[in-house]
Parts: C-alpha cells; sequence; structure tokens
C-alpha cells in the first residue's frame, strides 16, 4: 500500500486518519482532509505491450514496442501501453493532450522548407520565372525559419538547400542585369 503525503511537509499520513474530515498532521500539526477512492487500493492491471518482431511495425512512442493500433487523428502507429480508447475512436497521448490544451485537433502542417525548396527548384525548368521564385523562396526561408516544422521531426535541411538555390539565382540575375546595363 502507498502512503499519502502531506501537502504541506510531506510526511506520510497513516490510513487510518484517510477520509476523515478532521484529520491532523502529526508532525506539522496541519488540518488534513485525505479522500481516497477504493480504485486506490486496486491493483493496477497493465498488459505488457509485445516486442516488435522482424517485419512489424512498432510503436510510435516506444520503438521496441509492438504496434497494435493506429491512432485514428494523426495515423501514428500505437503499442498497447499507448493507445487511449477515446470518442471510440483509438487515439494517441499526443492529439489527446493537443485536443484538451488548443480545443483542436492538429492533424497536418503546412511544411515550409518543402515549401521553399520547391519554389527554389521547380521554376528551374523555365528558368524566367526564377526571377519572382528565387526572392519568393528567399522570403518563406526567412519567414518560415522558426515556424514549428513536421509532425514527424526532420532537419532544415530543405532550407538549406532552397537558401542556397536562391541565393545563387538571384546572384545569377543581378549579374544579368548588370551585364545588359554595362553593355549599353
Amino acid at each position: 500500500m502507498t502512503d499519502l503525503p502531506c501537502a504541506l511537509c510531506a510526511a506520510p499520513i497513516p490510513a487510518d486518519r484517510w477520509n476523515s474530515q478532521s484529520a491532523i498532521c502529526a508532525k506539522c500539526r496541519a488540518p488534513l482532509a485525505a479522500m481516497v477512492f477504493p480504485a486506490f487500493f486496486r491493483v493496477p492491471r497493465v498488459e505488457a505491450a509485445a516486442l516488435v518482431q522482424e517485419g512489424d511495425a512498432s510503436c510510435f512512442y516506444h520503438a521496441r514496442k509492438s504496434a497494435a493500433a493506429v491512432c485514428d487523428q494523426c495515423g501514428r502507429f500505437l503499442c498497447s501501453l499507448c493507445q487511449v480508447d477515446f470518442l471510440g475512436q483509438n487515439w494517441c497521448p499526443v492529439c489527446i493532450e493537443s485536443r484538451r490544451v488548443g480545443g483542436k485537433l492538429e492533424t497536418r502542417r503546412t511544411l515550409y522548407d518543402t515549401m521553399a525548396l520547391q519554389l527554389a527548384t521547380l521554376p528551374l525548368l523555365l528558368w524566367p520565372f526564377t526571377l519572382i521564385t528565387a526572392p519568393s523562396a528567399l522570403y518563406v526561408v526567412f519567414r518560415y525559419w522558426r515556424a514549428p516544422g513536421s509532425l514527424v521531426p526532420r532537419t532544415r535541411a530543405r532550407f538549406y538547400i532552397a537558401l542556397v538555390l536562391s541565393v545563387v539565382q538571384s546572384g545569377c540575375w543581378l549579374w544579368l542585369i548588370a551585364f545588359a546595363v554595362s553593355r549599353r
């Protein structure tokens, strides 16, 4: 059985003082109201999640545990420990917490690093468009550098590549304009 600590001095409260309206802490003499529900005395039954086998999907949060379900909100694989039945669906703890805190669920994010890389590379096929897209890519890189990335962690490599390509394209345009002006 677990001891309940006093809220002021953290001294253990004896079991005979639980569920009493007029209990007093033996150490600090503070009035206590330790109301204990019957569930406190039940021994929790936690089923151990199976370890991942070759070819099985693993839990997103526990890489060594075998996946038992998929979160119906974000699609992450969950072991039996992480799976929560919420509103008749399987939810992961992060989706439940994000709904509790923000009031709405975040299931996707705008990937600004990918957007900047696309702005820097796709117009290379039709190079005159780089006059517009290179500065746009630079704007996206600098504006959204600290914006939240993907729901799944990834590096800033796309931002770096987009930055380099955009600077090179802008430099080429500046050189071309300067060359054209000097020829006149």
